[in-house]
């Protein structure tokens, strides 16, 4: 009873062990293929693709926000933190004190059904608008 298990636990660890050094035979040819499709070898692929040198160290938060309307005025507030921002009387005068009062040059809002976003004081409704 005892070799019985035993041989099939041997049988199921060589199995899985074969397995790994197929896949990772199958995984190397592959990166083989792309490496000299763009006329690198592996090693150079590999430095290529661990070098983060080129990727940009700033990371920008584009803040979220959304509006609410009372009788007379909007009232802008963070998505985030549902904290209040400002408050103006159309939805470009918002844009504008947003920009000037909060310093914010960039930033997403959510005003009713319509998605818009503040540039620098001006409401764009298409980031193709923006440059």
């Amino acid at each position: 009873m005892f070799m019985e298990i035993f041989t099939y636990i041997n049988i199921f660890i060589a199995g899985w062990i074969s397995c790994q050094f197929f896949i990772a035979w199958k995984l190397r040819r592959a990166l083989k293929k792309i490496a000299d499709e763009h006329g690198l070898t592996l090693e150079e692929l590999s430095e290529t693709m661990s070098d983060d040198s080129n990727l940009p160290k700033n990371i920008i938060r584009v803040p979220n926000y959304f509006t609410e309307n009372t009788s007379n005025s909007i009232l802008l507030y963070n998505k985030d933190t549902g904290d209040f921002v400002s408050q103006a009387y159309t939805i470009d005068e918002l844009a504008d004190n947003v920009y000037k009062f909060n310093k914010v040059k960039f930033a997403y809002v959510a005003h009713g059904d319509t998605k818009c976003w503040f540039v620098e004081g001006k409401v764009k409704d298409n980031l193709k608008e923006i440059e």
